[in-house]
């Protein structure tokens, strides 16, 4: 008799396992150097995180995802080319390997992540420059297995999705895959069509897409996280997919 899969965890970096303010500001201090006036682009990308937009604040933004696509938004409003955009980006995330400032991981995340018996997968867009630095600060060195940056997600995460469950001997029972993360279209998307199990952390509630377990931060999602990896199949079958139902 074959031998069960390994669950596979697929873990998105910012807004999911790494919160804090720093990495926005990091790059809208970037952007905003490249703009006429720089502390009109601080002032609103500090505003935006936290939740307190003024009247007088673009429109555009109450659509944005989270605070990096503010600041593009905000950057390319002011004249900021996207080839700009991308090289502050990855400016300031090897920045942030020496600013780590605010950074943490949700509380428990770690002995969550020591409890669980299935592959653990850091997958990013960010670049690999000042990686290690920033998992070391978290304190998420000794329980990930495995890091891919610079995933070009949501295009490449179909892909990227393939080839966990392809390793993990699992290409035909894809619940035995989780993608956790704060991006619908980016993380969860590609999941729900792969047929993979999606965790949804909304936190700005936006609701973009039907999830199979929903919530405002990870923390809520660790009973639903835990209970996937002792059992993949039977947990899909009790959480079918949801639109917009809070865990």
């Amino acid at each position: 008799m074959d031998a069960l899969p390994r669950p596979v965890l697929v873990l998105d970096l910012d807004g999911t396992v790494c919160l804090g303010d720093t990495p926005v500001l990091l790059y809208a201090e970037r952007v905003a150097a490249l703009t006429a006036v720089p502390e009109a682009l601080l002032e609103t990308a500090e505003a935006f995180l936290g939740q307190r937009l003024p009247e007088s604040a673009p429109k555009t933004l109450t659509g944005a995802q989270d605070g990096y696509e503010a600041v593009k938004i905000l950057g390319l409003a002011a004249g900021v080319s996207e080839e700009q955009l991308s090289a502050a980006y990855v400016l300031s995330r090897a920045e942030m390997s020496e600013r780590p400032g605010d950074i943490r991981t949700p509380e428990g995340l770690v002995d969550l992540l020591a409890g669980i018996d299935a592959h653990r997968v850091i997958l990013t867009n960010s670049p690999g420059s000042g990686l290690d630095a920033i998992l070391e600060h978290l304190g998420l060195r000794d329980v990930i297995d495995e890091v891919r940056t610079d995933a070009l997600k949501p295009t490449r995460m179909k892909g990227h999705l393939d080839a966990f469950l392809d390793a993990a001997g699992a290409t035909d029972a894809p619940e035995w895959l989780m993608s956790v993360g704060d991006i619908w279209r980016n993380d969860l998307g590609p999941a729900v069509e792969r047929g993979c199990v999606a965790a949804y952390v909304d936190a700005f509630d936006r609701r973009q897409g039907p999830a199979h377990v929903r919530a405002g931060s990870l923390v809520d999602l660790y009973p639903a996280v835990s209970d996937w990896s002792s059992d993949p199949s039977s947990f899909i079958a009790a959480h079918p997919l949801k639109e917009s139902v809070q865990c």
